[in-house]
């Protein structure tokens, strides 16, 4: 196996960028992940094989050596830490159904309608009718997104590259706030500038006090839809309530009989906390098919150095957004409103599906 030289670094960065940068189908691709694939090495070896140790060395060092090839690492350097922080801990790929490519920030999308598709009694030799499965057809933009922050000298030249790394990742975590952020937006407010896609906000029997069957109102109501509104997002108070709630939920005394119930509601739930939602409301959302998150270019860092104020600026952008599929697919439940004021919308109604006649 061949030693990894400085020039192949270099040529390794460019190829990345290439892939990163790509019009049709960008790739998120890593530098470690570069040459796994290509050389069949860790980065371990790639550091090994230039001599460096990043437990000692500092990004001065890089700047340093001899072959200036090697400061191709820098950014990747930066950018790895960065990535790793985006994925350290976020909420968003827990409520999106998968993650898109696309070729430019602004997409034409279906608007998947409710079909109708309920059979029909055929005659001998009768035409079958027709149902249907309809969509529009909707236009979701979707935007860049960066930041950029300034490393002093006296970390470029005294800080190993491992301790760098670890103060980077926290860069990446903040920016993994600001995408579940954007996520929040769009499940409460839809892909549509005219909110025209925004979420449906259901109240409960009693305002101002939530009880269990509150709850299973919406996972009934979901499970005759086909949803399972298995994940929730609630701000700190109504977290609480839900928890609570469900934790003192028992069975008191000796039950007459079991009853399970068939119908596809969640039989575990998920709650996640999010200082963006007002008080009082969960976002309840059934992942399989809520939200897609669209990528139009992966993350990029660009770095440059300031000899005015003595520091490297470094900047880190990437252009994604998020797109709904079914709006019945989310629901908002609010305990300071009334249901028999904010109840279910028509487009959440399975009955003129499910009370048909066979003729």
């Amino acid at each position: 196996m061949a030693k990894i030289t400085p020039r192949m670094v270099k040529e390794a960065v460019k190829k990345c960028d290439a892939l990163r940068r790509h019009t049709k189908v960008p790739v998120d691709i890593s530098l470690a992940q570069f040459f796994k694939a290509n050389q069949g090495v860790s980065m371990e070896t790639v550091y090994n094989d230039l001599g460096l140790n990043p437990t000692v060395d500092t990004i001065q060092n890089i700047i340093n050596m001899p072959d200036s090839s090697l400061r191709w690492l820098i950014p990747e350097i930066y950018r790895d830490a960065i990535r790793l922080g985006l994925r350290k801990s976020p909420i968003y790929p827990n409520f999106i159904t998968a993650e898109q490519s696309v070729s430019q920030t602004s997409v034409k999308m279906p608007a998947i309608n409710m079909s109708e598709a309920t059979p029909k009694k055929v005659g001998i030799a009768e035409t079958i009718t027709t149902g249907s499965v309809s969509f529009d057809q909707k236009e979701v933009r979707i935007y860049k997104y960066g930041r950029g922050f300034k490393i002093p000298y006296e970390i470029v030249q005294y800080v190993p590259l491992n301790l760098i790394a670890i103060y980077l990742q926290d860069f990446g975590v903040k920016m993994a706030m600001g995408l579940d952020t954007l996520l929040i937006n769009t499940l409460i407010n839809g892909d549509q500038a005219n909110g025209g896609d925004s979420i449906s906000t259901i109240g409960i029997a009693t305002p101002g006090d939530l009880t269990y069957r509150d709850l299973l109102k919406l996972w009934v109501r979901g499970g005759r839809l086909g949803k399972a509104y298995s994940n929730i997002i609630a701000g700190e108070d109504m977290a609480v309530e839900i928890l609570e709630l469900i934790t003192n939920t028992r069975v008191v005394g000796t039950q007459r009989a079991t009853v399970t119930i068939k119908s596809p509601i969640p039989t575990n739930s998920n709650v996640w906390v999010h200082g963006n939602i007002a008080d009082n409301v969960a976002i309840m959302v059934d992942p399989a098919d809520a939200i897609i998150k669209l990528n139009a270019q992966p993350l990029l860092i660009e770095n440059d150095r300031v000899i005015s104020n003595q520091t490297q600026e470094v900047y880190a952008a990437f252009t994604t957004g998020f797109a709904t599929i079914f709006r019945d697919s989310r629901v908002s439940l609010d305990m300071s409103k009334d249901i028999a004021s904010f109840g279910f919308p028509a487009f959440m109604d399975p009955s003129s599906q499910e009370n048909v006649t066979f003729e």
